[in-house]
């Protein structure tokens, strides 16, 4: 009897601790918690979002002036204690962009991305708020962060991610620097080799070569298509470089 006695207590406090840990948040403290974590998102440094909540779901309206900022957002707020559901009618809209402007934008990214380089090729294209991406890339890595950087360009409302991942192939590896040393490495490119990201780009894809990007005038072209093909080991050669307009 006394053992039994010496656990009631014991067990009386657990019960006690259990019944309050699954006390529920109440909702202005709930609130707060919410508007804190965007806070801290920095959500509120591009645009105006209010926040709801009842019943464990938070329900986010307003505008914002990007849409990573729009993911960063729902994700802070799913992050609150008491929250178990979040309803996104959040609008991303950033009036004195316009498409133009985005594409530029979203172009000085890519070309500040360090991992962008030689042997990969994108393709922007603006379709008002919509951004679409294509084009090849080496590695799973750089399509994920570029998509990712995109969406924190002021007026994207949407990425649509269409960038090809490369496969993985040491014969195309050697080829493709069997042909950049071939282009890059004559004398008669090297104002192009100097450049900090030099325009002819070199995309293989089993052992088939194709040249991107812009030159400044047609003789530029021939002569990069022609050192391509004299590099050998690649099955084709496909010249799509542009000319610079004068």
């Amino acid at each position: 009897m006394r053992n039994k006695l010496q656990f009631l207590p014991l067990f009386l406090i657990l019960a006690t601790g259990i019944g309050r840990a699954g006390a529920p948040i109440p909702d202005a403290q709930t609130m707060a918690g919410i508007q804190s974590r965007l806070y801290h998102a920095q959500v509120y440094k591009h645009g105006d979002v209010q926040v709801t909540y009842a019943n464990g779901l938070a329900t986010l309206t307003g505008t914002v002036d990007n849409l990573g900022s729009k993911l960063d957002a729902v994700k802070a707020a799913r992050k609150a204690p008491g929250v178990t559901g979040v309803v996104d009618n959040m609008q991303v809209f950033a009036g004195d962009v316009t498409a133009q402007q985005l594409l530029e934008k979203a172009r000085h990214e890519i070309l500040m991305y360090y991992a962008y380089g030689i042997f990969d090729n994108v393709n922007l294209e603006a379709q008002g708020d919509k951004l679409i991406v294509s084009g090849q890339v080496t590695q799973p890595f750089k399509k994920a962060d570029m998509g990712n950087m995109l969406t924190r360009v002021k007026g994207v409302a949407t990425v649509v991610n269409n960038l090809e991942v490369l496969p993985t192939s040491n014969f195309d590896d050697r080829l493709r620097l069997t042909v950049a040393r071939a282009i890059y490495g004559d004398p008669f490119f090297l104002h192009y080799a100097d450049q900090p990201l030099p325009p002819i780009h070199i995309i293989v894809k089993n052992g088939n070569v194709t040249l991107e990007g812009v030159v400044a005038t047609t003789m530029d072209r021939t002569k990069a298509a022609m050192s391509a093909r004299g590099a050998g080991l690649s099955f084709s050669v496909v010249d799509n470089l542009r000319v610079e307009r004068s």
